[in-house]
């Protein structure tokens, strides 16, 4: 099986519903309960056989099951880091029925514990081992940048401590803060640290200060796309191979940038037609006909903007930012099935409040 018969497995939905996969949960779920609350054998009798379960359903939702402190057990639906799976995971979360003993929710809370800790890699990371500071950027003065010290920093295992910070972060703060309020992490140690640390107890206010600014600022901008301008690029990459661009250049100056910070990226895979990488004419159409769609269900008066596309050897990616991701991540799985018997492809979204991944495309 080729990588393009992979990728259309990838992209078609399952047939079974969320209903089937709760009435099946419900027959098991006492048996369930008694496993989690005994602790005996829980990967063996609950994990290895609920997560089969799980992926016939949402293949890229992941969970977490615990006792509660009222003694229910907890099943927690993750997308585990990727932005276009958070819908899937809280529509499995709503569609849950009402169970004895079981509550059921989407995306990582907050801890509420104060003496919440975590270990990995042989260290430990808690509220009292790690501080911060904002960096602040004058370009870009509504990013948040944050540099977290950790006491027990060394070098050589900067990769393992930022992994540690973030998981931690991601279980203290909650998987919707983390999404949602910060744009980039980094971790250092307490040497030469000449900026004023601040207590980590104190991260949660600052986040909901600086998201109280951010949504006062840019609740009300739209784009106004009547005067939108595009170039045409071509250029070479790595290999020698061919890309042609098409951007908007006209929006790269826009002052409002940041208030659509979700870049959509729209993932054409097709086979080349010749030694050039490009498409053929009937893949080309195919490709404008979608992107006619997406221009009319994602309008900017909504909140998105159209900003372009690049063709590089068999793949087209097709860029939009968007004020939001799950109203769009909703209407593109629906254009992806719609258009499944003539293009192969996916989608993911990534952060970029101010687009510094097409600056590249700005002209002087």
């Amino acid at each position: 099986m080729g990588i393009f018969d992979d990728l259309a497995l990838s992209t078609s939905k399952n047939n079974n519903t969320y209903q089937n996969f709760w009435n099946w949960f419900e027959i098991h779920a006492q048996e369930f309960y008694e496993i989690i609350k005994s602790g005996n054998q829980v990967e063996e009798r609950f994990i290895n056989v609920f997560a089969p379960e799980l992926t016939k359903v949402e293949p890229e939702v992941f969970f977490l099951v615990g006792i509660e402190d009222d003694q229910k057990a907890e099943l927690i639906f993750t997308p585990d880091g990727r932005i276009q799976n958070v819908l899937w995971a809280e529509k499995l979360a709503n569609s849950a029925p009402e169970i004895p003993n079981w509550k059921f929710r989407a995306l990582k809370p907050a801890s509420n514990n104060i003496n919440f800790a975590i270990r990995m890699h042989d260290l430990n990371f808690d509220r009292d081992n790690i501080k911060f500071y904002p960096v602040i950027h004058e370009a870009y003065p509504d990013k948040i940048d944050l540099k977290f010290v950790y006491d027990h920093y060394h070098e050589e295992s900067h990769d393992d401590i930022l992994n540690g910070i973030f998981i931690f972060l991601d279980n203290f703060l909650g998987e919707e803060t983390m999404i949602q309020c910060i744009d980039k992490i980094d971790v250092i140690g307490p040497q030469n640290v000449h900026e004023e640390l601040i207590s980590l107890d104190k991260l949660k206010d600052y986040l909901i200060w600086r998201e109280k600014e951010f949504v006062e600022k840019y609740q009300d901008v739209r784009h106004d796309p009547s005067n939108d301008n595009f170039a045409a690029f071509e250029g070479t990459v790595e290999g020698n191979k061919t890309i042609l661009s098409t951007f908007n250049t006209s929006i790269l100056d826009w002052e409002f940038k940041a208030s659509h910070p979700w870049i959509l990226v729209i993932m054409i895979h097709y086979q080349p037609e010749n030694d050039n990488g490009f498409p053929s004419s009937e893949t080309y159409n195919s490709i404008a006909k979608l992107e006619d769609d997406i221009e009319e269900q994602l309008p900017a008066e909504k909140g998105y903007i159209f900003l372009g596309s690049e063709t590089i050897d068999g793949l087209r990616e097709t860029f939009i930012a968007c004020r939001e991701f799950r109203d769009a991540t909703q209407i593109i799985d629906q254009l992806q099935t719609k258009y499944s018997q003539e293009l192969i492809m996916n989608f993911e979204f990534y952060k970029d409040k101010y687009w510094q991944s097409f600056e590249r495309y700005q002209i002087d």
